[in-house]
């Protein structure tokens, strides 16, 4: 069995047909990037969300690119004698990490 469901403004009050087990129905968008496709079958089911996949994406990118940013600011810190380390803090993260395996709590 598969969904399909028509997301287009130009369709009017149309709502959407779902078929019964065996036939078929789909989901799409008039806008582009909007893939929703839902299907199964005797071998499996299948789901592909572009909006959700693309969303998810762009987070972990913006997130890497934020963490490359505070990487590179911390080497010319470094690089630059300017850079001076809590040992207390230190200290603390070696001995989490020893006892716990986790680096909660570390910059």
């Amino acid at each position: 069995m598969s969904l399909k469901i028509q997301n287009d403004p130009a369709a009017g009050a149309a709502s959407p047909e779902v078929g019964r087990a065996g036939q078929s129905a789909s989901v799409s968008s008039s806008r582009p990037g909007q893939s929703r496709t839902l299907s199964g079958s005797e071998g499996g089911d299948h789901v592909d969300v572009s909006l959700a996949t693309e969303a998810i994406s762009a987070g972990i990118s913006a997130q890497n690119a934020q963490h490359a940013n505070r990487v590179a600011q911390l080497g010319a810190l470094v690089a630059g004698g300017q850079y001076t380390a809590d040992s207390t803090q230190v200290s603390r993260a070696i001995l989490a990490n020893a006892i716990t395996g986790s680096t909660a709590g570390t910059a």
